[in-house]
């Protein structure tokens, strides 16, 4: 899987994964980095941070929560791991909750929780870009981590379709055109999915049981290597904790 970082004005957004860092290292550190930008705690957007701050001796930012979750990430999945690479603890993260500024752009951070907690996406308005981070990804996906919830991003999807833009630049997939298409596909296919299991869980049926009649993939070998912490039955088990919460 492809991860992007973006630099626009001096500003650094995401740092790309530690299993890539002397390739990632021998491309950005040519850049005139002035600033750099985390958008959530996830090892493949913050793999290179502390590198990057050796390097060019500049400002790291986050949203507060991401901030503070720095200070001692959670551990992480074999397979995650394997793939991508670990993420260090940092205490030299400058907490940030309602913009960013370059000398050109001022970039607005919108909360967009779901795939993670402390997610938030980078809005320039009067550009029409969007920085989404993982709030796209694809028009559908196929597995999420454990602690995601579709609920929230079922509501950050809408949060960032309320915003005028344009180009959606996602971390994994970037679109230049027809941003918000992409993003209401991804909301169609995630409330679909979402009441689908509903419609199933209400009439007695299990997780498992849910997944088969969905026909959804197994992956019994992401599993496997993930501990469980990547998987389709996860995205079927958060849609009824997530049920379970609102009704609560």
């Amino acid at each position: 899987m492809y991860v992007y970082s973006y630099f626009i004005d001096g500003l650094l957004i995401d740092t790309g994964h530690s299993n890539a860092r002397k390739m990632i290292l021998s491309h950005l550190t040519k850049l005139p980095v002035e600033q750099l930008f985390i958008t959530h705690h996830h090892e493949d957007h913050n793999g290179n941070l502390k590198a990057l701050q050796n390097h060019f001796k500049v400002p790291a930012y986050a949203y507060t929560k991401c901030a503070n979750i720095m200070k001692n990430p959670p551990k992480i999945s074999f397979s995650q791991w394997l793939t991508w690479g670990k993420t260090d603890a940092n205490q030299n993260i400058i907490p940030l909750d309602k913009e960013i500024s370059t000398n050109k752009y001022t970039f607005q951070l919108i909360p967009i929780p779901g795939h993670a907690r402390d997610m938030v996406a980078l809005f320039e308005p009067n550009e029409g870009w969007l920085f989404s981070a993982d709030l796209y990804i694809y028009d559908y996906i196929k597995f999420c981590l454990r602690a995601e919830s579709i609920a929230q991003q079922i509501s950050s999807l809408k949060t960032a379709l309320a915003l005028d833009f344009e180009v959606l630049f996602c971390s994994h997939n970037p679109k230049i055109k027809n941003g918000k298409v992409h993003l209401q596909r991804k909301l169609d296919f995630l409330e679909n999915f979402y009441q689908t299991v509903v419609d199933w869980h209400h009439q007695g049926y299990s997780p498992k049981q849910i997944r088969d009649k969905m026909n959804l993939p197994k992956q019994y070998w992401m599993r496997f290597i993930s501990g469980g912490a990547l998987s389709s039955l996860n995205m079927v088990k958060s849609v009824i904790r997530d049920e379970a919460m609102i009704k609560t």
